[in-house]
């Protein structure tokens, strides 16, 4: 079932646009599963150019799709106040807007296997999934057991090949912030970690002991505290850190919140950052440039996780089977280390 709302003109003017075949923009059009992501892109690139939409309704009616492509975050995780996951977000969508498919944002605890998230997903509602971290694999392995595409951003738990992942290199990231913070001089470096039963707060812990290895120091367990990424547990944690261990002159947190938490609980504690304790975070987001003192940070490359999972799963969707990807880090030198 062609749509209907697609003139011959149209068809004409758009493959031109787009080089390649009127077959290609009907296919295209019509949802059909087999065209390459990168046609289905530069249609649809061709398409806005010329002010045409297209007609969503008749897309589904004859393919079965919905156009729709879950983007699921577990409530744990501080999905509405941490910029992350916006960002990531944002990244997703924009890949799936010049593929013709729009963003289903779901925030709901992810640890019941047959919970509504579950329901929800196995109903045919969307066409597949793209989970945030997640602590456990038991409800993606379900859903991909069922047949429905599924891409998850982080390294899941278990080493299935049939979960398709992108991530970060966050044990690099791990060692390149506290590895910094030793350049500097400094020597008795605390971390507030993310959520370790998470890929990415235990792989960033792995790479700051990694760094005191590197470093031929012993790590001290006193100076790891175990976080969440938010600000108030942040706070406390650093607050608690300053008052059991005085000598503490390098801080490396999870993410750039709790960096900032950190900053914020050093000067109540009437010390200078990076005077008397230097700071690093991780992420880079906009906060990292907007506080003061300005953060040092692990830059990784947020909204491109968003997209590296977008275009994962557009060819899942085409019937490919993408790699997995792991992307790489960066530091951002500041004023605050």
């Amino acid at each position: 079932m062609a749509d209907s709302s697609v003139t011959r003109s149209t068809y004409n003017e758009i493959a031109e646009l787009a080089q390649v075949s009127k077959a290609t923009v009907s296919r295209v059009f019509n949802g059909d599963p087999r065209v390459h992501p990168d046609r289905v892109s530069a249609v649809m690139k061709a398409a806005k150019k010329i002010g045409y939409r297209p007609n969503r309704a008749a897309i589904a009616l004859s393919t079965g799709r919905t156009g729709l492509i879950a983007v699921v975050i577990d409530d744990d995780i501080s999905a509405l106040s941490d910029p992350f996951w916006g960002m990531v977000t944002s990244g997703v969508s924009r890949v799936l807007m010049e593929n013709n498919m729009q963003t289903l944002l779901m925030v709901a605890p992810l640890d019941d296997e047959d919970g509504a998230v579950s329901h929800y997903l196995d109903s045919n509602e969307v066409d597949g999934a793209i989970f945030a971290q997640v602590h456990k694999d038991g409800l993606v392995r379900k859903l991909v057991g069922k047949g429905l595409p599924v891409v998850v951003i982080g390294t899941p738990s278990s080493e299935s090949r049939d979960i398709h992942f992108v991530d970060t290199n966050n044990v690099a990231g791990g060692f390149m912030g506290t590895n910094h913070l030793f350049k500097i001089g400094c020597k008795n470096i605390a971390t507030i970690t993310g959520d370790v039963e998470a890929s990415a707060g235990l792989h960033r812990l792995r790479g700051y002991e990694q760094a005191h290895k590197e470093n031929g120091v012993k790590v001290n367990k006193n100076l790891i505290a175990y976080g969440n990424y938010s600000y108030e547990s942040a706070k406390i944690l650093m607050l608690r850190l300053l008052a059991s261990n005085p000598d503490i002159d390098g801080v490396f947190a999870a993410n750039d919140v709790m960096a900032l938490a950190a900053i914020n609980a050093i000067e109540e504690r009437g010390k200078r950052v990076p005077d008397d304790i230097a700071v690093v975070g991780f992420d880079d987001t906009m906060l990292s440039q907007a506080s003061r003192p300005s953060l040092t940070t692990v830059k990784q490359d947020i909204p491109g996780l968003g997209e590296a999972a977008a275009e994962s799963m557009m060819q899942l969707l085409s019937g490919q089977q993408p790699d997995s990807r792991i992307l790489s880090t960066e530091l951002i030198i500041r004023e605050s280390a």
